[in-house]
């Protein structure tokens, strides 16, 4: 795997087949992302996600950090819609991509 560099501000794409992942509003709780095939269930509105959906990369935010292993919290904000919503580090990697021309979705 490739390492790339993503700054505050960046451009990331949503890498995975539409409808594999979702933006879950749960009431009085917040905006979750939620891949489909995990045996968590939330209740709330389902906002599903379109392969090759463009994000802002807002921040990342280290939780905690045991050895080698690192626990970080990720938070995108979905362009469409200004939606915001945090994710793991495992779920970054696994469904998004920076795009190699930044300036295309600018």
């Amino acid at each position: 795997m490739k390492n790339i560099e993503i700054k505050e501000g960046d451009i990331v794409i949503f890498k995975s087949k539409t409808g594999s992942a979702s933006f879950v509003k749960v009431n009085d709780k917040g905006i979750y992302f939620k891949p489909a095939k995990e045996g968590m269930n939330l209740d709330g509105i389902k906002f599903p996600l379109k392969r090759n959906e463009v994000f802002v990369y807002n921040n990342v935010k280290i939780l905690e950090v045991k050895g080698a292993s690192r626990v970080l919290r990720i938070e995108l904000t979905r362009l469409k819609t200004g939606q915001s919503c945090y994710l793991s580090e495992d779920h970054f990697h696994n469904y998004f991509v920076k795009p190699e021309n930044q300036l295309s979705y600018g």
